[in-house]
Formats: structure tokens, sequence, C-alpha cells
């Protein structure tokens, strides 16, 4: 699992890190909320765990971006503002760490971010019956409706390359640079395919994490081209 940690006291950063390497979770750690953003947008992450004071804007700015520009990970604000936190509307805020808080807090929010599947904007995740033909969201099933700036959520297939291999999948973090997957069959999953989505171009994908039954790919083929 990769986690985006956005934090710029360096004693902080330190500890959180080496607390998610110690279970196992790959950490990146940025300063910069406008660099956290471009991270968001351009790379595969599963948690984003994010400060509320940023040398170059705070946490409700970058959360602000994040949804401007339809970025679906599910995010831990760590911080000691509860009040601001509360008095602030409009942004569906996600769960929230109150510093300072303990090693098993830290992992059981992550737990229960990831549990939830997606970030603030989407009501529920998406599945493949919530899609119609077309790729979008279906308005009459109104228990499971996705947020319309929020479309990330995708139902797709994997095809291996030489055709022997294809099962569906649900793209549940799309990005400029690859994404996060979640294939049916994920055990037989071969190393790089092709990911046809509902919508948009075909990507050729090359596996590059796996945890569990999700796994991130990078796109090896950036054209917009669609190929039929």
């Amino acid at each position: 699992m990769r986690i985006l940690q956005v934090e710029d006291d360096p004693h902080t950063a330190l500890a959180v890190e080496r607390i998610l390497q110690s279970g196992g979770y790959q950490c990146h750690t940025t300063e910069s909320g406008a660099e956290a953003v471009r991270l968001a947008r351009d790379e595969v992450f599963d948690l984003i765990l994010l400060d509320i004071m940023l040398p170059d804007m705070d946490g409700f700015e970058v959360l602000r971006r994040l949804q401007a520009a339809e970025v679906d990970i599910p995010i831990v604000v760590q911080t000691g503002m509860v009040a601001r936190m509360d008095r602030d509307p409009g942004l569906g805020l996600p769960d929230f760490l109150l510093k300072p808080y303990t090693r098993d807090e830290l992992r059981q929010r992550i737990d229960q971010a990831c549990a939830r599947g997606h970030g603030p904007g989407m009501t529920v995740e998406a599945g493949e019956d919530d899609f119609d033909r077309r790729g979008k969201p279906r308005e009459n099933d109104t228990a499971r409706r996705v947020h319309p700036r929020f479309r990330t959520l995708k139902a797709g297939r994997i095809v291996s390359r030489d055709g022997r291999f294809s099962t569906e999948c649900l793209v549940l973090n799309l990005s400029k640079g690859g994404a996060a997957l979640r294939p049916t069959d994920f055990q037989q999953l071969p190393g790089a395919f092709e990911l046809h989505l509902r919508s948009g171009p075909r990507r050729v994908c090359e596996v590059c994490w796996r945890h569990g039954d999700k796994v991130g790919v990078r796109f090896l083929d950036l054209g917009n081209r669609r190929r039929h």
C-alpha cells in the first residue's frame, strides 16, 4: 500500500514514516500542498495523510484542489485544529487524527479510511452495475449514487496482451500516470495487460505493486488515441 504523507514538520514526518514502514506500508512524504496535489493527480496512492498547517497553503485548500482535479483517494487529516475542522463546510471532510496520536490510532484511521474506499465528495464506492453502457453513473440508483464531480470509480476489463486472460475490474483511483485496480481474478493477473474502460482510451499497463486484492499499475502507453 502506498501512502502520500503531506507534513512540513520533519520530526513528525520521520516518526510517521517509521510507523508506516514498520507496518509494511510504502510512504512518500512532501511538505508542499501544491506538490501533494500534483503527486495525487499524477501518481498512484492508496491513501493521503494530510496535515492542515503547510508552508504554501493549508490543508483545506489542498482538499479543494483535489476535489477540483477529481482525485478520489481516501484521506486522513492529522491536525490539532478540531474547531476549524468542524466549522469548515462543503468539503465532505474525511476522518482526522488529533495530534498527538499513537501508533495504534494511526493504523486504525488508515484501516477505516481504506475500508471506506473513496475520498471526500463520493457517497459510496461504485460497482460495475452502477454504470450504464456509456460509462456514466445510473441516475435511478439513489442508494449508490456517485457524486457528479467524482466519477473516478469505473468498471473496466483487464485483458492480457495475448488475449488468454480476461477479468472484470473496478478502478479505485485513476490518474494521468497510472491507476489502482481491484480485479475480480487477481490471483492469475499477469504482470502486463491492457485496461479497457467503458469510456476513455484503452491503456497498456504494467503492475508496479500488489496489496491483497488490489494492484497498482503504471501506464506504458500515455497517448490519448482510442484504439479499436
